[in-house]
């Protein structure tokens, strides 16, 4: 399927937020690491994490020099996509809060996903760690701490959210009440395959899931990156119009291919990787995975490059 463009006003800004990256350009200090922060209430445990945050000796880095992998190659390229429209890139970091691309920040480890380093309290203590974050002034004082902010303080300007499932349900409510701020709800899209919400239509997800992934290329992890890509590249804004082209473009895409993995525990796992470094001990976390599945074995890409880490680590 071609693509379309659409006239877009050359001055007209769109505002893009997309996930943060486990993976860093620069080593994680012991403290900055969320896993390592005392068991307190959600209040002061976010108190003693942006304390420390503030405090570290560890030199400050902009924010987009500082992730790292597919995703955020595609991410950080998003701005470059168009002439006919002025491209902010925002972060929605579970270290930080919404911060943008250019903040200063410290090298840190903290998630809402994954296994190590995550935020504590399921999806109801992800919500109330986003919430307590935006009361905080951040890494770039002056910029708005919400997106429900953002969205108020430019009212003329499209939003375009790309965000992981995980994420998207920190932020919820905030995206929630963003999305009523919006002069125009046209102006308001969130992509993030295969994610539902039933009963929070307040949310504007455009369809969206894993089939698309031969049709853009790159990992599935990459896949919401990707699709803002194509959505800004076409100069599509409106989020009628960017549900109605995705649903079709997702008509036209074959069944998405179904692997029957044989699951393995952390143990197991890590015997492997620990055997596979021992025979070759350059080997990177993603062509060992790669490695892995293909040889008929399940593990999500997370999941396994946290046991990778611990393993390589424990080696050395």
């Amino acid at each position: 399927m071609t693509a379309h463009a659409y006239p877009s006003a050359p001055t007209r800004t769109v505002h893009v937020i997309v996930t943060c990256t486990n993976r860093k350009t620069l080593p994680v200090p012991r403290a900055l690491r969320l896993g390592n922060l005392p068991k307190l209430d959600t209040e002061l445990r976010v108190r003693e994490w942006t304390a420390r945050l503030g405090t570290s000796s560890v030199p400050l880095i902009a924010a987009q020099d500082l992730y790292a992998g597919e995703h955020w190659m595609i991410a950080r390229g998003l701005p470059a996509r168009t002439r006919h429209a002025r491209v902010q890139l925002w972060v929605c970091s579970a270290g930080y809060g919404l911060i943008p691309a250019e903040a200063q920040i410290r090298p840190y480890a903290a998630t809402f996903s994954g296994s190590s380093d995550r935020v504590p309290g399921g999806a109801e203590g992800a919500r109330q760690w986003w919430h307590t974050l935006t009361c905080w002034d951040g890494p770039a004082p002056g910029e708005p701490r919400s997106i429900c902010s953002l969205v108020a303080d430019d009212r003329s300007a499209s939003f375009l959210l790309a965000l992981s499932a995980s994420y998207l349900n920190a932020c919820r409510d905030d995206i929630a009440a963003a999305a009523g701020q919006a002069a125009d709800p046209e102006t308001f899209t969130v992509i993030s395959a295969g994610t539902r919400f039933p009963g929070r239509p307040e949310l504007a997800i455009v369809p969206a899931d894993a089939r698309l992934q031969e049709f853009l290329g790159g990992t599935r992890q990459a896949l919401n990156a990707r699709i803002a890509a194509y959505l800004i590249s076409a100069r599509i804004t409106s989020r009628a119009e960017a549900t109605k082209h995705m649903a079709q473009l997702l008509a036209e895409q074959p069944p998405l291919t179904r692997y029957q993995r044989k699951k393995l525990s952390d143990q197991e796992v890590t015997e492997m990787i620990a055997c596979r470094l021992a025979q070759a001990p350059a080997t990177s976390a993603s062509r060992l995975l790669r490695e892995f599945r293909d040889a008929g074995y399940a593990c999500e890409q997370q999941r396994f490059s946290s046991l990778y880490r611990a393993t390589a680590g424990a080696g050395k």
